[in-house]
């Protein structure tokens, strides 16, 4: 299954925009964008504008809004054609220059399940084969000189397991999870912040060798991310769709936390 990041996407949509009002070439991947949720009460900002303003001798927030005009204009065009991303964000710019990206409930909800169906490279890991199944890597030879991994990632993947344990135990949990969402929102800010982090890490996974990122960040935004999901939103004694919001983000997360691990560690010895 080839995962689509919504992050790349945009930064298509953004870097043609340029080009357009422009004549300025960019890699989409020069257009940094930035997990800034629940701040701003947007999902993504860019600085783009402001990057690139000394280059077409424009002011900042002129420049954002030719981006936001002509980006807007696009996705009218093409949602039609790619319903699943173009009908899904939006974008404005802000008084200092900044671009702001919102996605839609409904995308944030989809990218949940895609997450979840997305298989890891089968060489590399696999699905453990007890009765509370868990992504583990495959064959992690021990050696003195082996290193240990950071103590909040090594902690925040034995909670994940330990609710997943507990949830696949509770049978009218464990019936919800296998159902499709039905209702995203009302969805709390730590959930959102914790999907956005999963999907960066997907995003690298998939694009690993054009991606200038590191592996430990982003294994240590996701801990982050996590840690403020499990002080604020409960698993259990919660309405039936946050039950299956939140169990599949706990799947989601030990997952990517084991394929962003690096190559070294191999965190079910921890357990």
């Amino acid at each position: 299954m080839k995962f689509i990041s919504p992050s790349r996407t945009i930064q298509i949509a953004i870097a043609v925009a340029i080009n357009a009002n422009f004549k300025l070439l960019l890699n989409p991947r020069e257009i940094a964008l930035e997990i800034c949720y629940p701040k701003y009460g947007v999902h993504y900002t860019t600085a783009i504008a402001l990057a690139i303003a000394h280059r077409v001798g424009i002011e900042a927030i002129q420049i954002a809004e030719k981006i936001v005009e002509k980006v807007t204009e696009e996705i009218a065009e093409n949602s039609s054609g790619n319903p699943q991303i173009f009908a899904e964000w939006k974008i404005n710019s802000s008084d200092k220059g900044l671009l702001n990206i919102y996605l839609s409930e409904r995308y944030l909800g989809d990218s949940l399940h895609t997450l979840m169906n997305w298989q890891l490279d089968k060489e590399s890991f696999e699905i453990s084969s007890n009765r509370h199944p868990l992504w583990q890597k495959r064959n992690i030879s021990i050696n003195p000189s082996q290193q240990d991994p950071e103590p909040m990632q090594q902690y925040v993947h034995a909670r994940c397991c330990a609710l997943i344990r507990l949830l696949d135990r509770t049978a009218k949990e464990n019936s919800q999870q296998s159902k499709n969402i039905k209702r995203i929102e009302p969805i709390e800010p730590e959930e959102v912040s914790l999907l956005l982090q999963n999907l960066a890490i997907a995003d690298y996974l998939e694009n690993e060798n054009t991606l200038p990122l590191n592996r430990r960040k982003l294994s240590r935004s996701l801990a982050e991310a996590f840690l403020q999901f499990y002080d604020r939103c409960r698993v259990f004694g919660v309405d039936r769709d946050a039950v299956q919001r939140r169990a599949l983000l706990l799947r989601v997360t030990q997952k990517f936390l084991v394929a962003i691990a690096p190559p070294e560690i191999n965190y079910a010895m921890y357990l």
